[in-house]
């Protein structure tokens, strides 16, 4: 890569910040459904939150898909 076009990187998962999602990602050319929640962005990464106290970066060029949880309104708590 080319240092230089870094800054070509769209930061387009700031959007979900704090919001629940499935990520799909592919290792080792399986692909597994993570459940989490996005709490940060850099260039090549997304950090995530799989429960509380326990995040991790994932690279986003294993990121195949992202899709937002969204909950009924009566299965929410008030």
């Amino acid at each position: 890569m080319i240092a230089h076009e870094t800054n070509k990187f769209s930061r387009s998962y700031s959007l979900l910040i704090g919001k629940p999602v499935v990520l799909l990602v592919v290792i080792r050319q399986c692909h597994v459904p993570m459940a989490c929640h996005i709490v940060g962005e850099s260039d090549a990464d997304v950090r995530v939150r799989i429960r509380s106290g326990w995040e991790m970066d994932v690279r986003k060029d294993l990121i195949l898909a992202v899709e937002e949880v969204v909950t009924a309104g009566e299965n929410r708590v008030n």
